[in-house]
């Protein structure tokens, strides 16, 4: 269900997995379900710094607001809060810290905890539950498995798409307009891969990834971190820094490659499983990285973080382990070189004077974007603000690489939002 068998690694100073989703309905058949509006300080940046002027609070307001509807978004019910949720309430009042239940698309969610997986109910409104039906209701057609090998042009203007199915058939698709939906990672390579839409020479570029450290803490209680909602919790404190800490009730198998222990240490700490709670701590960066046409059909990403950003991943971090240890957590495993467990006050003060490298970090990246970026000059951006290419006429990208600079945020709202604007401006001008 994971693009390259979840093995998709970003490159650089620092490696990292970028999990994708390769399922109708993509990533978000796979993600958390977790839900968040463009925050204003981002949409406010875009206008300033990039002249997408028509991209307010109040012109996106019917956008998201027609999306949460479609999808049921709402804050999780506390019956539903995941066990880590639930076990850093105390810390939570100690500490004083902003954070609130984190709204989702799963109206009738009951707590399986297996949204990384899809969910085996049906109830996570991702775009194979909610938007696909209603596109086949309206008449269009699916093809699975088949790949987009190329956008056909007629006198330099979009004129649709040629794709191959898994047994080798030919599929040719002509349209007034094409829309390329391949996500950050893969609209970039099949326009690389032949040659067009790349006059800025951006195309590939500008990756933002929202790079997360994992923060995993030990209780005297059972935990049980993936009963429930595993993604119910935010901590946003340090938000308007562009610092977000998320409950992340993950699975064993991804917990396992969290533990920085082999042998009898790791075989200990897996069998107190029921025992540990797990965050991210999730940065908007400021790097960025690349993407180009790998070997075969792969994807190559080169990204490497600043100085900057892995100080604001400290920051993170260190308040995800302080937390922690305010809840009454006996083990705190902050997965940072150096830092293997945290046991007390004392453990987290080196940890927050420590001056710690990108590479220090174990990481991994959900929330690729801006490879395609949106923007208003054909010199500093590769669609327009209607998602049309600038260089290639009645070809529209509408996905996570038009969206022009990391959000700080899980971006499914976002990217939808985005969509059906650009849907409504698509009808306008086919009608």
């Amino acid at each position: 269900m994971f693009r390259e068998g979840g093995q998709t690694l970003a490159m650089g100073n620092v490696m990292m997995p970028v999990w994708t989703g390769v399922t109708v309905g993509g990533s978000t058949t796979v993600n958390s379900g977790t839900c968040y509006r463009t925050p204003q300080r981002i949409l406010r940046r875009w206008r300033e710094e990039l002249g997408l002027e028509g991209l307010t609070d109040e012109a996106l307001a019917p956008h998201f607001e027609a999306v949460e509807a479609i999808l049921g978004v709402a804050p999780t019910p506390d019956r539903l809060l995941g066990g880590g949720a639930r076990a850093i309430q105390a810390g939570l009042r100690e500490l004083g810290l902003e954070s609130e239940a984190i709204g989702r698309n799963a109206p009738g969610c009951d707590g399986q905890g297996r949204c990384m997986f899809g969910c085996p109910t049906g109830a996570k409104a991702s775009t194979n539950e909610s938007y696909v039906p209603r596109a086949l209701e309206a008449g269009a057609q699916l093809y699975t498995q088949t790949r987009a090998t190329e956008v056909l042009l007629e006198g330099g203007r979009a004129v649709g798409v040629l794709a191959r199915t898994r047994g080798g058939a030919t599929v040719r698709v002509k349209a007034r307009a094409t829309v390329l939906a391949c996500g950050a990672l893969m609209t970039p390579i099949l326009l690389l891969r032949q040659g067009i839409a790349n006059g800025s020479g951006l195309l590939g570029r500008n990756l933002s990834v929202h790079p997360a450290a994992p923060v995993l803490a030990r209780f005297p209680q059972r935990v049980e971190m993936q009963r429930n909602v595993p993604q119910s919790w935010a901590i946003e404190e340090l938000a308007g820094d562009g610092v977000m800490i998320e409950e992340s009730g993950n699975p064993p198998e991804v917990v396992a490659v969290a533990l920085p222990f082999v042998g009898a240490r790791f075989v200990e700490a897996m069998e107190r499983y029921e025992h540990l709670a797990a965050f991210g701590a999730m940065i908007e960066d400021d790097s960025r990285g690349r993407v180009r046409p790998g070997r075969g059909a792969r994807v190559a990403i080169t990204y490497s973080m600043s100085e900057a950003d892995a100080a604001k991943l400290k920051r993170g971090v260190a308040l995800a382990v302080e937390l922690c240890l305010a809840s009454g957590a006996e083990v705190v495993y902050p997965a940072v070189r150096g830092f293997d467990e945290i046991v007390d006050a004392e453990g987290l003060a080196r940890l927050r004077a420590a001056r710690l490298e990108p590479s220090d970090f174990a990481l991994s990246a959900v929330h690729p974007l801006g490879t395609a970026r949106m923007g208003v000059d054909p010199k500093t951006s590769v669609v327009g603000p209607t998602h049309e290419c600038h260089d290639v006429p009645d070809l529209f990208i509408v996905d996570g690489a038009a969206v022009p600079t990391a959000l700080g945020v899980n971006p499914q709202i976002t990217i939808m939002a985005m969509a059906h604007r650009a849907a409504e401006l698509l009808h306008a001008r086919l009608d």
